[in-house]
């Protein structure tokens, strides 16, 4: 494993840590398509855990930085940041689209630029972090990637009550969303929603579960109004 060690330092240097086991890093980029051709273990539980360890850090984070806060606010700070676009942009500052090892057929298929897939490994890659250094490990790699947030910036943490007020003020009106589309299993389903005003399409959003996209739906109309 020293060659593919070397091959990831790049990215070692980008996450400011350094494995002991890189063979855990190695699984954290292989997707299931690959293992599925090669006989080697995929990322999914690695997803599994970093899933829950980023959920941690995080929520520690915002409890501390914000002792005024309702557990509301708390929970949108923390479901902007642990969102799928938020790790998928994260994914590819990282350039994780590059190391992740996929399956000859999926490459066709653009799966390295997927949003849920940049997601997912984002978390794997936590998970690998976790299992091989522990919690004291992981924090500070998963702080000093997400963005942070001041006080000044929680009015459009709900993008959608943001959206909400904004056409009410000026119209007595309130946009619609609707369910524009659904794939993947049942554990790791991926909607689309978008959000109307009358007949203009505002945006349109994605998501792991319905609410998340509806909110991205949200902010995507919001930055298309430009009051983002």
């Amino acid at each position: 494993m020293t060659g593919r060690a070397h091959q990831y330092e790049p990215l070692e240097q980008a996450l400011g840590y350094t494995f002991k086991r890189i063979e855990l890093l190695d699984q954290a980029l292989t997707h299931r398509s690959y293992a599925a051709a090669s006989g080697g273990l995929h990322n999914e539980r690695l997803e599994f855990l970093g899933d829950a360890v980023l959920q941690l850090v995080v929520s520690a984070h915002l409890y501390a930085k914000f002792p005024d806060l309702p557990e509301g606010q708390l929970a949108k700070i923390r479901a902007l940041l642990v969102s799928q676009p938020t790790l998928a942009k994260l994914g590819r500052r990282l350039k994780l689209d590059v190391f992740l090892k996929v399956g000859k057929g999926e490459e066709l298929t653009g799966v390295r630029q997927r949003d849920s897939v940049l997601c997912d490994t984002v978390e794997a890659v936590y998970g690998a972090v976790f299992l091989d250094g522990g919690f004291s490990a992981a924090q500070p790699v998963i702080l000093a990637q997400l963005p942070e947030w001041d006080k000044d910036q929680l009015p459009i943490v709900d993008a959608k009550t943001t959206l909400q007020e904004h056409f009410q003020q000026r119209t007595q009106k309130t946009p619609t969303y609707t369910l524009a589309g659904e794939q993947g299993p049942a554990h790791n389903k991926q909607f689309t929603v978008e959000v109307w005003f009358e007949d203009e399409l505002l945006g349109r959003g994605h998501g792991r579960s319905k609410k998340e996209a509806a909110q991205a739906a949200a902010r995507a109309a919001l930055a298309n109004l430009d009051l983002i």
